[in-house]
């Protein structure tokens, strides 16, 4: 900020570049001296300083009498009816001056006389009027008067008033304007009984003007939400904790959509279940047979009713009894089988008799990748033969019991991601590893690598060189010493005959072999 003393041609400067109203709240602080608003309303050929002085809030009223006498074009009287300091025979003269903006001016004064104000209330000018409605001052008198008033212009301005008197507010509230209407029902101050009046008009247009106001009382939103009009209910629906009458006459009288909302509600008393299981809409259905709430004589009437969205519903739902679950998997519905792949909760023996014997619930119980159940081999056997490799992949991750022969077959799957899993299997032979990470797919052969890198190294075993023992001459028939703890392990020789426990060892390896 210049540190250069105030002058008026430095004001009328600021008054050019900013206009009057940016300019007066610049200088409120500190105030203008009186010796510089006077070399301003003496300046020669400047109107805008004229208007300045006029509206600057603080111009000491002497000044603006002198102003007012000096006969001003009507702008520099325009601007001295917007101020504070006027007095108030000045306003009365403006308030009847000729020009319209200067009436205008003067009606929307804090400070009009009662009388003035009477005057300009059945002004020719509508401009005068709008302006007067504005008018923070107004009493009801002054209120009844404009409430009438032929211009709806005229009567939405009175509605925009923030403390209408209830007679006001009911009157412009059935006004014949729709504009007018609508305008105060949505913004007006009104009490509980009128705004309870107006919810219970079940006037479509009323009813969500009333909508537009935040914080309705509950017993409005009540209303509101039985009204007849579906776009009332469904905005007036969120605002509210709806009580057993409303969710009954939404369930009765709402439409497909509302009374699908109304199955889902966490807390639906029976009889309303009844109601909604039998509705003519399956999606009603449907969405009721969701719901953990749902009663279990309505689950079974819609498992005997058999229509498949609505038991594929059921199926989903979380807090249905086991014996109904093996009842909507007889059902043999492809959406159900579908949807019973998704339970968290099925039994073990189920899921393996669905892997085997339904391709919907087996090929979204291997979208999930479930692992949660270790299938046996031979289910893993059926899965296997799937053509989705998403189905083979899970046959071998589910699968924990794979002989390390079968995994030498399931590795040589044409889908590498169905490769892939056999490697990570953790029976996987560290030969099969060995082969595989020469494997065509740079993918598999990674993996082969990471995987026989993260195995542990089989420590190595060094054997103890051999010593040359004394030889013994006993009798060939004097049975040999028995062996004791102490004893080191002696190594068969080639004359004595292998345990018997190795024939499993040699069968097993003879198998693998001959497997590959």
């Amino acid at each position: 900020m210049s540190d250069d003393p105030l002058t008026a041609e430095i004001i009328l400067a600021r008054v050019h570049a900013d206009g009057i109203r940016r300019a007066c709240n610049a200088y409120r602080k500190p105030p203008i001296p009186s010796r510089l608003l006077q070399e301003l309303a003496a300046l020669p050929d400047e109107p805008l300083a004229l208007e300045f002085v006029a509206a600057y809030p603080l111009s000491p009223s002497h000044l603006l009498e002198t102003l007012a006498t000096a006969e001003p074009p009507p702008s520099v009287l325009a601007q001295l009816a917007t101020n504070p300091r006027t007095p108030p025979h000045l306003l009365t003269q403006l308030a009847a001056h000729a020009d319209t903006s200067v009436r205008a001016q003067a009606a929307l004064h804090p400070q009009l006389p009662s009388r003035e104000i009477i005057a300009l209330a059945t002004d020719p000018q509508p401009e005068v009027r709008r302006a007067l409605a504005g008018n923070s001052s107004l009493r009801l008198p002054h209120q009844a008067a404009l409430v009438i008033d032929p211009d709806p212009a005229v009567r939405l301005a009175l509605a925009g008033q923030p403390g209408l008197p209830p007679p006001v507010a009911l009157v412009l509230g059935a006004n014949a304007s729709a504009a007018v209407r609508l305008h105060t029902i949505a913004t007006c101050a009104a009490e509980e009984d009128l705004l309870q009046g107006w919810a219970a008009s079940d006037e479509e247009d009323v009813q969500l003007a009333l909508l537009q106001r935040r914080n309705l009382p509950a017993e409005v939103c009540h209303t509101l939400v039985r009204s007849t009009h579906a776009g009332v209910r469904r905005l007036a629906r969120p605002e509210l904790d709806l009580d057993d009458v409303d969710l009954f006459f939404l369930a009765t009288r709402g439409e497909a959509d509302e009374r699908a909302w109304v199955a889902t509600r966490s807390l639906v008393p029976r009889p309303l279940q009844s109601l909604l299981a039998r509705d003519t809409e399956v999606a009603v259905q449907a969405a009721l047979a969701a719901n953990p709430v749902l009663d279990a004589t309505i689950a079974r009437f819609f498992v005997n009713l058999g229509e498949e969205s609505v038991c594929a519903a059921l199926a989903s739902n979380p807090a249905l009894p086991a014996d109904l679950v093996e009842a909507l998997a007889a059902t043999r519905h492809p959406a159900v089988l579908a949807a019973l792949a998704y339970r968290a909760d099925i039994d073990a023996d189920l899921a393996q008799f669905l892997l085997v014997h339904s391709p919907d619930f087996r090929r979204h119980w291997a979208f999930q990748n479930r692992t949660d159940l270790a299938i046996e081999p031979d289910t893993a056997r059926e899965l296997f033969g799937d053509a989705l490799p998403t189905v083979r992949v899970l046959a071998i991750t589910a699968c924990p019991d794979w002989r390390r022969a079968d995994l030498y077959d399931l590795a040589r799957d044409p889908v590498p991601a169905v490769r892939i899993a056999a490697l990570r299997h953790p029976q996987a032979p560290d030969e099969l590893l060995i082969d595989a990470s020469a494997d065509p797919t740079e993918e598999v052969a990674v993996v082969a690598r990471e995987v026989q890198q993260a195995r542990p190294r089989q420590p190595r075993v060094v054997t103890a060189p051999k010593t040359k023992t004394a030889r013994v001459h006993a009798d060939v028939d004097a049975a040999p010493p028995r062996p004791t703890l102490s004893d080191p392990p002696v190594a068969p020789s080639a004359t004595t005959p292998a345990p018997r426990s190795a024939a499993p060892k040699f069968l097993n390896k003879l198998k693998r072999i001959l497997w590959q």
